[in-house]
């Protein structure tokens, strides 16, 4: 019998690493903002929600990293 090929996506989705990786950028990229617009951030804070001042929320400054130029250097594109 032959064996089931997984799709990209079902490999990325298996993995995870990507996910959590796009998951972490969207975070920091959010708190950003509102730190930007002076506006809090609603978290998960011991059961419930909290509004919290952006500011507050520990967030490394640095260069966006993504994979995009790796894989389309794969490609060939």
């Amino acid at each position: 019998m032959k064996a089931k090929q997984i799709s990209r996506v079902g490999q990325i989705f298996a993995d995870g690493r990507r996910i959590d990786e796009a998951l972490r950028l969207a975070a920091r990229d959010a708190i950003r903002k509102h730190e930007q617009h002076n506006a809090p951030v609603v978290v998960w804070r011991d059961g419930s929600t909290a509004w919290v001042p952006a500011r507050e929320l520990n967030v490394k400054k640095g260069s966006r990293k993504t994979t995009r130029g790796r894989r389309l250097a794969k490609r060939g594109n």
